[in-house]
């Protein structure tokens, strides 16, 4: 008897000891590590931030602007048709070049959707209206951040974007990996 409740004690011991000792970061800390990631991308890359989003909706090729509500930082390179915004529950399709998780130091592989024979169908979303951290749950199955450059620009319009892990696809918010797109190209359902 004795044996057993010191077997027991000892495997609660160990127990609490291995718990102890694991070494988890908080979210404040992935928050300020993906932080500190954003912000060496942008020096590597010799990028600039606007303070102000410009009203031409003419970027150079290092500006970026950071949406004060999800921390998206995009680049319009080509606005598309402006005249034909999309509407609110039209499906956008979406394909891209250039997808790296820089947070990640082990995959230095780019992704693309682009190549219709790869990639037969686009990724797509249901445009749900402006995006902010509160309602990215409307765009479910895809990546909200990729809406947040539609206020902007029409169909055919193509932007480059920084996109938090919070504004990812599911599987970015759940590794908390940041994603950076070289290139993404919107086509709306109504002018397909």
């Amino acid at each position: 008897m004795k044996k057993t409740h010191y077997m027991i004690l000892c495997l609660l011991g160990l127990a609490l000891v291995s718990t102890s000792c694991n070494k988890r970061r908080t979210y404040a800390e992935i928050l300020k590590d993906e932080t500190r990631a954003i912000e060496k991308f942008i020096l590597e890359n010799k990028l600039i931030v606007l303070d102000e989003f410009p009203e031409n909706l003419v970027f150079k090729s290092n500006e970026f602007y950071r949406d004060p509500a999800t921390g998206v930082y995009f680049n319009i390179i080509e606005p598309g048709d402006t005249a034909n915004k999309v509407k609110e529950g039209e499906e956008v399709y979406v394909r891209f070049i250039g997808l790296r998780y820089f947070t990640s130091s082990n995959d230095t592989t780019e992704y693309s959707n682009e190549d219709p024979v790869r990639s037969p169908f686009p990724e797509s979303l249901i445009y749900r209206g402006p995006v902010t951290v509160m309602n990215r749950s409307l765009y479910s199955g895809s990546t909200p951040g990729w809406a947040v450059p539609l206020s902007y620009v029409g169909h055919a319009g193509k932007v480059k974007m920084i996109v938090p892990f919070n504004m990812g696809s599911q599987s970015d918010q759940q590794s908390y990996s940041t994603t950076y797109y070289d290139y993404i190209k919107y086509r709306f359902e109504s002018q397909s």
